[in-house]
């Protein structure tokens, strides 16, 4: 039976017969490779049509939480996260207000970790960073597409984390450059001081190799800052939420702050 008062939180009936379907997964302590109950069972266990269950179920296959055996059945699989994030950049709407919130997190992870490592860096990395750049320089003289630059600037700032043994930060990176690379499309954003761009690196790579954080910190606030200006240019009157990056900031090893 439909709970009323709890269906006025939702914004859909859809969305409230996949939070049932998640809760009742939970609630019966289902574990990874048990079987689900057929459509008609669901159907009268929680009260909804067969076709709003339906539906609900292709959701939970999409984000990950079950899986289809055909002939068989639905079953609840493992917790995978690659899945959600795959799914990520074409679930959200691609404006300038949610590339700025994506764009913040990714600022504030880069600057957390690339300074939590700073002393795993070795001389073969500082080479193959500089190496990457190298391969960037010379997209630039030759003129080459932006979306070409995405790519091998997603690549240089995977292998800036390399040492991280984090698989979600890389694959976070990615996803940020597959957005990023969806609003170029639609927004024709154009790295305006490409020379700039390709100078930034290196001086991120030279405060790496000093071994000094808060330089490395500043050095990826230099670099973030077009982006920055381009997104706060693009912003609709009024939002005020971009002023905040970089503020004077920083953090040290160790979490305590200063500026």
């Amino acid at each position: 039976m439909i709970n009323m008062r709890t269906l006025k939180k939702f914004k859909s009936l859809q969305e409230y017969v996949q939070e049932q379907l998640k809760l009742y997964i939970m609630e019966s302590d289902f574990k990874a490779g048990d079987l689900l109950p057929t459509e008609k069972e669901l159907e009268e266990q929680l009260g909804v049509s067969r076709t709003a269950i339906r539906e609900a179920l292709k959701v939970l296959e999409t984000i990950g939480l079950i899986e289809t055996k055909r002939g068989v059945g639905r079953f609840v699989r493992n917790f995978n996260y690659e899945i959600v994030l795959k799914n990520l950049p074409y679930s959200l709407k691609l404006d300038i207000n949610n590339f700025w919130e994506v764009f913040e997190v990714r600022f504030c992870l880069e600057s957390w970790f690339i300074t939590k490592d700073i002393e795993k860096y070795n001389s073969l990395d500082i080479k193959n960073l500089n190496s990457l750049i190298n391969e960037l320089e010379l997209l630039v003289k030759n003129n080459a597409d932006e979306l070409e630059l995405v790519d091998l600037h997603s690549e240089f700032h995977c292998s800036l984390y390399r040492h991280s043994e984090n698989n979600l930060l890389i694959d976070l990176i990615k996803i940020f450059a597959t957005i990023q690379r969806n609003l170029t499309a639609l927004h024709r954003y154009q790295t305006k001081d490409r020379n700039s761009f390709i100078n930034q690196h290196r001086l991120i790579v030279k405060a790496i190799e000093l071994r000094d954080p808060i330089l490395t910190q500043k050095r990826l606030v230099e670099h973030f800052a077009e982006a920055k200006n381009w997104v706060e240019n693009n912003m609709k009157e009024g939002k005020t939420k971009t002023k905040s990056i970089g503020g004077g900031m920083w953090y040290k090893i160790g979490g305590d702050l200063t500026s």
